[in-house]
């Protein structure tokens, strides 16, 4: 951006308009209509949105690859995020990658060097890594998996993911409420510890990688 090419001589700037900018990659683009979603959601479940569930909110959140609306189910009247993929994202993403899988070839004909490094290899695995992350029925598996294995994790709990209510376009999953991790003024003025916090998020982290 102009303010990181302005002010390269100032990490600490750099480091927070970076910051961000992901914050706004991650959770503030502009939304699909919610009309256009509820379709969605109707075709990957087979329903009609009222019968699924009796509110269903405006989005609360749009990022670059699916955006979450707030709903209640109901059969049974829980409160529930409803994550659902953008329109034609996975036609999106097919023609960067090929894109890239084009770069890598030319890289590897015209540049000996670069061949060691496998650029197609390389881009095999973005590849796999971005089809896993349009399936969200693998996305709710891993959260059923990663909810069982920290059940007994003090401070720290993983969202019910509904399967009844998920496909590949759409996963639903128990609404909780709470304040943003990077916005610490808010963490301060709800009483939170964010020394106590920071600890807790540290052990369970590093609970699950070793």
């Amino acid at each position: 951006s102009e303010m990181c090419i302005r002010d390269s001589t100032r990490p600490d700037i750099v480091g927070d308009e970076l910051a961000n900018q992901l914050r706004i990659l991650h959770a503030n683009l502009p939304p699909v209509p919610t009309s256009e979603a509820q379709r969605t959601i109707e075709i990957a479940l087979g329903a009609k949105i009222e019968t699924l569930f009796s509110e269903f909110s405006e989005p609360v959140a749009a990022a670059s690859i699916a955006q979450v609306h707030k709903a209640k189910i109901s059969k049974t009247g829980e409160l529930v995020a409803v994550k659902v993929l953008r329109p034609k994202i996975e036609r999106a993403f097919r023609k960067d990658i090929d894109a890239f899988y084009f770069a890598a070839k030319v890289i590897e004909i015209i540049s000996a060097s670069a061949r060691r490094l496998k650029p197609s290899d390389v881009i095999k695995h973005f590849d796999d890594v971005v089809q896993g992350e349009l399936d969200l029925k693998l996305e709710a598996a891993a959260a059923g998996e990663y909810a069982s294995i920290t059940q007994n994790d003090d401070g720290f709990t993983v969202p019910k993911a509904h399967f009844f209510y998920t496909s590949k376009r759409v996963m639903t999953m128990n609404w909780v409420d709470g304040v943003p991790f990077g916005e610490t003024l808010s963490i301060e003025a709800a009483g939170f510890d964010k020394k106590v916090l920071s600890e807790r998020l540290l052990k369970v982290f590093l609970r699950q990688a070793l």
